[in-house]
């Protein structure tokens, strides 16, 4: 079975890789893997909320996320399963990469245009230097 992985955010970049991702997985024995990483909350929101309020707050996110996706697959035979981990995106990506021995990883790209992406990174762009697997960015 081929197993494709799918980070998602909910934005329409990751809408796009999601659809994508379907018409690679579609008649064909493939399991669709839809990830959503939270990030992990600074130290100074650690002093406004507790860990259990963090954590409903981020399922909460997540769940919201992962629901609008499972709209989309719903349509469609292709096993769907959701993944959701805690930390920096593009390392939690590659993990999850790593553990369920993934085929191929699909992803949108945000576009956060030259001076963003230079300050603060792309995870994209870190996922497809970092890993092994075969990457598909979907624009």
């Amino acid at each position: 079975m081929t197993k494709i992985l799918i980070p998602v955010d909910g934005s329409a970049g990751s809408d796009k890789a999601v659809r994508f991702a379907i018409s690679l997985a579609e008649g064909k024995d493939a399991e669709l893997i839809v990830l959503n990483v939270q990030f992990n909350f600074t130290p100074n929101i650690k002093r406004f909320f507790s860990q259990e309020e963090i954590r409903s707050y981020q399922e909460e996110l997540s769940k919201e996320v992962l629901d609008h996706t499972l709209e989309i697959t719903n349509e469609y035979a292709i096993p769907v399963r959701t993944v959701v981990r805690i930390g920096d995106p593009g390392k939690e990506i590659l993990e999850e990469a790593k553990e369920s021995s993934v085929d191929f990883i699909v992803m949108g790209y945000r576009g956060l245009g030259p001076v963003k992406r230079t300050i603060l990174g792309s995870v994209a762009t870190h996922v497809l230097h970092a890993t092994l697997s075969p990457v598909m960015i979907v624009p």
